[in-house]
């Protein structure tokens, strides 16, 4: 059973920066999750008028997905990123689906 995502943020203004990730971040997903199928598919996009962004991911299974929850260098970078979330005024909204 794979589990489907979507976070949607939601900023004040475009005068405010959305999270980043560092590229060391980047490339340990990608080691340990995009290339052993982990999470098989991930796509941010920005609205028109670039107050809200919406990212997409996928699980291929539920294993899949304890293993990204429970991942210490997932974990680090998720409490980073609600940090700067909170500090900034950038609402997330997250909603997940199983099939």
């Amino acid at each position: 059973m794979s589990t489907n995502g979507t976070i949607v943020y939601t900023r004040p203004n475009t005068g405010v920066d959305w999270y980043e990730v560092t590229p060391e971040f980047v490339t340990y997903v990608l080691a340990n999750f995009i290339n052993t199928g982990l999470r098989t598919r991930e796509v941010a996009v920005e609205s028109e008028d670039g107050l809200t962004q919406t990212l997409e991911y996928t699980f291929p299974s539920q294993d899949a997905k304890i293993a990204w929850t429970t991942d210490e260098t997932v974990q680090s970078m998720l409490n980073a990123r609600d940090n700067y979330n909170l500090d900034n005024d950038i609402d997330m909204v997250r909603t997940e689906d199983e099939s």
